[in-house]
């Protein structure tokens, strides 16, 4: 966003070396620097913070134990709305242990699923992510759909993995996808 308040898409220059998506977050983050402009990444990443680390070469040039969430904070010097809103600290840990599984995927695999392995697995996790440049975000915890349903937005929190998050797993007629909706308003 410009310092009028428009909105300006701003291509990936030409003759930048594309040498994985840390390069690519990497120049519009650091833009910033040189003008009031913020960057927002927002991602499914398939990966959670507290994921294993593996061995990576996109950091320094050097090979390095690294995660997604790992490597987009420190190759691009992002935050994470979650640390924002202390869901999470910023080596991704649960900030809330009463709460320690915060989740933006509740589901459980059916029958015909094409991952045999993980039908029937529970699967509660933080994979959708949010980084940004900018100083504070607010989260909005649900919507109101016209029929007065109550469509809840990511992160839900849960104290266990068993009882109340089995009972709401999704997709469901209300949220047909497996993935929570993440809605932030970032001040920009």
């Amino acid at each position: 966003m410009d310092e009028s308040g428009s909105w300006n898409e701003v291509a990936y220059e030409a003759d930048k070396s594309f040498d994985g998506i840390v390069s690519y977050v990497r120049y519009f983050a650091e833009r910033h620097t040189n003008d009031s402009s913020r960057t927002v990444f927002a991602l499914d990443a398939n990966s959670r913070p507290s994921f294993p680390r593996i061995r990576s070469a996109f950091l320094n040039g050097d090979a390095a134990e690294t995660n997604v969430w790992k490597t987009i904070l420190e190759g691009a010097e992002l935050e994470s709305i979650w640390v924002q809103m202390s869901y999470l600290d910023s080596s991704g840990e649960v900030m809330d242990s009463k709460y320690p599984f915060v989740a933006t995927v509740n589901k459980m695999r059916g029958p015909s699923s094409n991952q045999p392995s993980k039908i029937g697995e529970h699967q509660l996790e933080l994979i959708d992510h949010v980084f940004t440049n900018a100083t504070e975000s607010i989260l909005v915890k649900a919507v109101v759909m016209k029929d007065k349903v109550e469509v809840p937005m990511a992160p839900v929190r849960y104290k266990r993995k068993e009882g109340e998050a089995e009972l709401k797993l999704i997709p469901t007629s209300t949220m047909p996808s497996d993935h929570l909706p993440i809605l932030v308003d970032i001040v920009l």
